[in-house]
């Protein structure tokens, strides 16, 4: 897979080392007690540098998709998680370790909510701000797919498939979160994704998410980052799963897992400041990430709008994801 960003990777800038859990359990002290253990993250040895540059975290994947990269770059280039725990330790300690960060828009409202990222100065009026938050500059799109092992089942699969063990015998890899893995549960249960997020603004239409995972439930194995969905396709773990697509890119991913594209969901990412960050340092990085316009773009060439993508709605999720998340550990610690 070549993507959109990759054709012009040496007029971009930004790159990644990665963070990581380890989570191929059910159980989330399990999940926990892997991650202490985890081995080192195989992104580290790629990691770019400039001499003199701020530190910008991106998310995971996009260093082996060699997806921004140039040369002379004005960073310092690390990865994070992506993960709402993450920031709030490292935003919240003395020392900053990263000046900018890569962001999931559904985080970022939050983040920008609890402090935990930088109100961002206001941006000149030749180059107005797109950012549906004012913590925010538009860092372009990641996605999640259906990933399948291609060793053990020759047809590309859809999410129907996904949850059809009968005809396809086999663990399913699924996020942790609501965030993906409802509206997965929904488009596999027949749902258009024009009409997932009106079906999950409605209480039916929550129930319905959560028995369609009641039927798959003793088949999942759950990962909570990046790098724990790359596991699952490394170690065989699942026949099939849903995964960040750039985790399917690097040149180190010989798992034999192929990407589904078709009813991905797109996730809108945007740069922002940690709460950490000395003033100057944020208006210097805040200035060279809207003169340089980093834009990170998984999609490869031949995605087109009837491909039945869905961009994950960032305000639905600003809305509605305490709730839902409440209601998703519930479900997800309650026997079956």
């Amino acid at each position: 897979m070549i993507s959109r960003i990759a054709r012009s990777a040496y007029a971009r800038a930004v790159a990644i080392n990665v963070l990581s859990l380890a989570a191929a359990s059910l159980n989330p002290a399990d999940a926990a007690h892997a991650h202490r253990h985890a081995r080192p993250a195989h992104h580290n040895a790629s990691a770019t540098r400039s001499n003199n540059g701020p530190v910008v975290a991106v998310l995971p994947g996009v260093l082996d998709a060699n997806a921004l990269a140039m040369p002379d770059q004005p960073f310092t280039l690390r990865s994070w998680d992506g993960t709402v725990e993450t920031l709030r330790k490292r935003a919240l300690i003395r020392s900053p370790s990263w000046s900018a960060i890569m962001i999931d828009n559904t985080l970022l409202q939050s983040a920008c909510r609890d402090g935990l990222v930088q109100m961002l100065p206001a941006p000149s009026p030749a180059a107005p701000n797109t950012s549906p938050s004012p913590c925010g500059i538009p860092a372009g799109q990641n996605s999640i797919v259906l990933a399948w092992d291609q060793h053990r089942a020759t047809a590309a699969p859809n999410w129907g498939d996904f949850w059809d063990v009968a005809r396809h015998p086999g663990k399913r890899g699924l996020r942790l979160d609501p965030r993906s893995t409802l509206e997965i549960a929904l488009l596999a249960d027949g749902v258009p994704a024009s009409g997932v997020y009106a079906t999950l603004s409605t209480a039916d239409g929550v129930d319905r998410a959560f028995r369609k995972l009641d039927q798959l439930r003793p088949y999942i194995v759950w990962w909570r980052t990046p790098e724990d969905a790359a596991r699952i396709m490394d170690n065989g773990s699942a026949l099939m799963t849903s995964t960040p697509a750039d985790e399917l890119a690097g040149a180190e991913r010989k798992s034999g897992f192929a990407a589904q594209w078709h009813q991905s969901l797109r996730q809108n990412l945007s740069w922002a400041v940690p709460h950490n960050v000395p003033d100057a340092d944020a208006h210097r990085v805040t200035g060279i990430l809207r003169e340089q316009n980093p834009h990170h773009d998984d999609a490869p060439d031949n995605t087109t709008p009837d491909s039945g993508s869905l961009t994950i709605d960032d305000g639905f999720w600003t809305n509605h994801l305490d709730d839902l998340e409440s209601r998703f550990q519930t479900w997800f610690n309650a026997k079956p």
